[in-house]
């Protein structure tokens, strides 16, 4: 399995019950597809960039796991379902040696002429 990272965005019109409710159902779909949740973060209410259906501010959550295919096929599928998320996106995150091993060494640097 690999670690990923997830961000949502749920509307800001809901109480926060029905976000923790929100966040615990994206949290037991990843369990209950052989996922594992490392850590949840509530970033709470924020201004958006730009308005989301209509929305012009969203309560942001960051949660980080461990999932295989079929568990973010599953996650992806419930949140686009979901009338209560306005946005989410999933990235994976690099391993710590592959992400420095992605930037080039710097060039050597070219001796100074000696002045005149």
């Amino acid at each position: 399995m690999r670690e990923y990272e997830l961000t949502y965005i749920v509307r800001p019109d809901i109480d926060d019950e029905a976000v923790a409710t929100v966040a615990s159902r994206v949290e037991q779909t990843i369990t209950a597809n052989g996922g594992r949740v490392l850590k949840s973060t509530s970033w709470g209410k924020r201004r958006l960039a730009y308005p989301i259906r209509r929305y012009n501010e969203g309560t942001y959550i960051l949660l980080r796991a461990e999932m295989a295919d079929r568990a973010i096929r599953e996650v992806e599928r419930q949140l686009k379902l979901s009338e209560d998320v306005i946005r989410h996106l999933l990235v994976r995150v690099e391993e710590p040696e592959a992400a420095e091993a992605a930037v080039p060494p710097e060039p050597p640097a070219q001796p100074e002429a000696p002045a005149e």
